[in-house]
């Protein structure tokens, strides 16, 4: 087992256990009685982030690239996996009443969601930039504007309760995060 394996066992196990929790709650979900609210803009940030734990793992093979692992960045990638875990508790309660409303419950903790959301293209552009300078310049300037204009969005969206402004955002990151990932990243290696 070489080093990228061995740090992206924890890593991998991290990421596992966010989708679980996600899937997991989504299913819950749907198997509630007709009373709970589905169609919301609880479930447009559910699905990216399945989507965005799902591209994660597939982006960090790239990290094999890396030609020597430091302590440093072993615990730069898991927390990294950690604020993913973060995201996905956030947004799925570990019990779900029947009653509950998943907008008002989003709502209610959009300033952690939306703070860690921040956070992580924060440290997606540092990622990428561990990944090597010839990457992270592959990724080229549309990847450093949209990443930070997401952040920023996000900053935004921990203040509002504008229906209309996380809808805006919350389509607008998903569908962009999404198409970004099969135009640049169709191929692992």
């Amino acid at each position: 087992m070489d080093m990228f394996e061995y740090v992206m066992v924890l890593v991998s196990i991290v990421v596992g256990l966010a989708l679980t929790h996600l899937l997991q709650g989504l299913v819950e979900i749907a198997q509630r009685p007709r009373r709970m609210k589905i169609v919301s803009i609880h479930l447009v940030w559910s699905i990216y982030m399945v989507i965005t734990v799902a591209f994660w793992w597939w982006w960090q093979f790239k990290l094999q690239l890396l030609s020597s692992w430091t302590f440093q960045a072993y615990l730069f990638v898991l927390g990294y996996a950690v604020i993913l875990y973060i995201l996905s508790a956030l947004l799925v309660p570990r019990t779900l009443d029947p009653d509950l409303d998943l907008d008002q419950f989003f709502y209610d903790r959009r300033g952690w969601f939306f703070g860690f959301n921040a956070l992580y293209f924060v440290v997606d552009l540092i990622d990428s930039r561990l990944k090597g300078a010839a990457h992270f310049e592959a990724l080229g300037v549309e990847y450093v504007v949209t990443t930070v204009l997401s952040g920023l969005l996000c900053l935004g969206a921990m203040k509002t309760r504008s229906v209309v402004y996380h809808w805006v955002i919350g389509l607008g990151i998903l569908l962009y995060q999404t198409a970004w990932a099969f135009r640049q990243f169709g191929t692992m290696g």
